[in-house]
């Protein structure tokens, strides 16, 4: 045991990983200024007054610190006619939040929500660089990490959002997933981040798929026929560990709706209190078409056209054989096609596998890397520029 444990720590401190920790961090480092200085300057041009604090504490990161500083709201508590209840919010990063405030007792809730959500933004850009690095040997991976921080609808990462913790257990989770897809019993990792994930973003227990197909894959030798469905089911019937890994994945959704039953007693609260959130029907997804065409000023309205984007980032992904993140990525897409997408652009982007679509097209071809690279770190430029003149905005929701 012990030995093993040496083992993991020498590898975790080689010179290897010593660089690849001391990289990331200047990246994510220079994207903190980047973002901070767009704020410096919208205050000095606009006279907007935001806060150094405030920069990170905007949309809904006030939502997340009351609900760490004060728990969830019973029914009793709730206004008449206040619609807007915290149910909405999974539980796992306020409560995060909350115990990283009790270990380090000298923070205040805002402080202690800023600093923990740059961990985790921190560590999702290690495993994004070390996932690139299994599909691409011998490239360095770093422009996907300047695409995670400073690329287009990633200005939440520097906020205090359930999504800088969202996004690095997905990071987890695909990357042992394909690092230890050869070993016994190797799903354990990817499947607790799983289970983790459904426990912050609804969305988390879509990860059950991915896995799902993974393990058929590493059945087969990686290949998919529908014809050995049948026999993939009776193995993992019979298989109680992979059956276990694979029911473990929902299980955070699971304990979420147990707390709400007992503060709210709606085991649904998070999905019925959507609703306050929504907007009339021009966030779905027909009249969004229609008036794209029609009024393309609009800002709303290029909300169909990143939607198309990213499909077109899917597909060139399903041909370059990443199809346990496709998975995941597709039914992240089509679930919302389905009611209001104002926030799809925020989904997309926090689905995190569009980075490794991304990145894997950029990879070779140096002609137009860098120029591809400049150009949405501008396009971030502006929506940080919206981010904090318009605050949450179509554009920026």
């Amino acid at each position: 045991m012990k030995e093993k444990i040496s083992d993991k720590l020498g590898r975790l401190t080689t010179k290897e990983n010593r660089k690849l920790a001391c990289d990331v961090f200047v990246i994510l480092l220079v994207s903190k200024l980047f973002y901070i200085f767009i704020g410096c300057v919208t205050n000095s041009a606009f006279g907007n007054n935001i806060t150094f604090a405030k920069m990170f504490l905007g949309g809904d990161a006030d939502w997340y610190i009351k609900i760490a500083e004060n728990g969830y709201s019973l029914v009793e508590s709730i206004k008449a006619g206040d619609g807007q209840a915290n149910w909405a919010f999974f539980p796992l990063f306020p409560v995060l939040i909350r115990w990283f405030k009790y270990i380090f007792f000298f923070l205040n809730y805002q402080q202690a929500g800023i600093l923990l959500s740059s961990i985790f933004t921190y560590v999702t850009g290690l495993y994004l660089v070390k996932t690139v690095r299994l599909y691409k040997p011998g490239r360095l991976g770093y422009i996907a990490v300047v695409l995670l921080y400073m690329g287009p609808y990633t200005f939440y990462l520097h906020c205090v959002y359930s999504e800088t913790l969202f996004m690095m257990l997905i990071a987890i989770f695909f990357y042992y997933l394909k690092k230890e897809s050869d070993k016994e019993c190797s799903y354990w990792i990817p499947a607790i981040a799983a289970m983790l994930a459904s426990c912050t973003r609804i969305v988390g227990v879509i990860l059950v798929f991915p896995l799902v197909v993974r393990m058929y894959r590493d059945s087969y030798s990686g290949r998919i026929s529908i014809k050995k469905f049948g026999l993939f089911v009776r193995d993992i019937l019979c298989t109680p560990v992979r059956l276990l890994q694979i029911f473990i994945c929902p299980a955070g959704i699971f304990v979420n709706m147990l707390h709400l039953y007992w503060v709210s007693g709606d085991a649904w609260a998070f999905r019925h209190v959507q609703a306050a959130w929504r907007e009339d029907g021009a966030g779905y997804i027909g009249n969004m078409i229609w008036d794209f065409f029609n009024n393309i000023y609009a800002e709303r309205y290029w909300i169909p056209l990143v939607v198309i984007m990213a499909i077109v980032v899917y597909i060139y992904m399903l041909k370059k054989g990443y199809y346990e993140e496709v998975v995941f990525a597709a039914i992240t897409l089509v679930i919302p096609l389905t009611g209001g997408v104002m926030s799809m652009c925020r989904f997309i982007v926090g689905s995190y596998v569009i980075f490794i679509g991304i990145y894997d097209y950029l990879a070779d071809k140096k002609d137009i890397k860098l120029c591809a690279t400049a150009l949405v770190v501008i396009m971030e430029a502006f929506l940080i520029w919206l981010w904090f003149t318009a605050g949450v905005n179509a554009f920026t929701a």
